[in-house]
């Protein structure tokens, strides 16, 4: 049996809206559809098609198990990837002018992308991942004291915990999280803020921005109005907007949220957004009396 190079791969990473595992797979697929992939033609190794494209291994791993998974391709572990010996008849009924015409069909990226997609797209992978693996993380957003983190503590909890893990460990589990953990939430609550609630009002979800996105689905209506700091979270103002709701910023001075601006500017308003013991980001403390007048 022959091994295919596969040489008329072309990879797009800047302008197709196609991740990259998916252009690999639909290159494979195109082929053996058109008949340029014999039945039964091994193909290359995974590590030796990602040296020759330039991508991660991983990549092309995940284009030759969804090809597989679709019964394009047959192999077991060890024994190389080929093209599957029995294809479905109804997968080979297929117009191969249609085929190849259909990668010129597709509408350029900018017609099919919303507003958000098309900054999302515009922004560099290179730049992005530059920012990830960045080691600068002063004044970084969402990003704990990695050097105060207890590793070696935790890796021992973890590790004893591990040894005869329970079955539910690795399950959904209660769907408003760890009940042990919202009781002693519903304490400190109580303790620290003065919130008197229990175990059932507590809700374990995995950061701020999806807690945010939940309160603004659940208590606003499209077109309801919220008034927010300026500045304020960005998060934050965007959870409102994806609810559709009408965002009213509001000024900031050095007794914290402006109420009175706030109220010449709109109607009252469905939710209001503050942090008033540490306002994000300017630090400011809402005064007493701007407190009660809020409430």
């Amino acid at each position: 049996m022959t091994t295919s190079n596969i040489p008329f791969i072309m990879l797009d990473d800047e302008n197709s809206a196609a991740p990259l595992y998916r252009q690999i797979y639909e290159a494979i697929r195109r082929a053996i559809l058109c008949g340029e992939f014999n039945r039964g033609m091994r193909l290359p190794a995974t590590r030796l098609l990602a040296k020759q494209l330039g991508v991660a291994r991983m990549t092309v791993v995940n284009a030759y198990e969804q090809l597989l998974a679709e019964g394009y391709l047959e192999g077991k572990t060890g024994a190389g990837t080929y093209v599957a010996a029995t294809l479905p008849e109804e997968m080979l009924r297929v117009d191969k002018d249609k085929l190849l015409r259909r990668k010129e069909s597709v509408p350029p990226r900018n017609q099919i992308l919303s507003r958000r997609g098309k900054w999302l797209a515009s922004t560099s992978v290179t730049t992005l991942r530059a920012q990830a693996d960045s080691d600068h993380y002063a004044f970084q957003n969402g990003l704990p004291a990695l050097d105060e983190f207890p590793f070696r503590m935790w890796s021992q909890l973890a590790s004893r915990r591990l040894r005869n893990p329970p079955r539910e460990l690795l399950g959904y589990g209660d769907p408003a999280g760890y009940l042990p953990l919202r009781d002693g939430l519903a304490a400190h609550l109580k303790s620290a803020r003065g919130v008197h609630c229990d175990a059932d009002q507590v809700i374990i979800v995995a950061g701020s921005q999806q807690a945010l996105d939940l309160t603004a689905r659940i208590l606003l209506d499209p077109d309801d109005v919220a008034w927010v700091e300026d500045p304020c979270y960005p998060g934050a103002r965007n959870a409102l907007l994806s609810a559709g709701a009408k965002v009213v910023p509001v000024p900031v001075d050095e007794e914290g949220f402006d109420l009175a601006n706030a109220v010449r500017q709109s109607k009252l308003a469905r939710l209001v957004y503050v942090t008033p013991s540490h306002q994000f980001p300017l630090g400011v403390t809402m005064s007493l009396s701007r407190r009660l007048t809020l409430l």
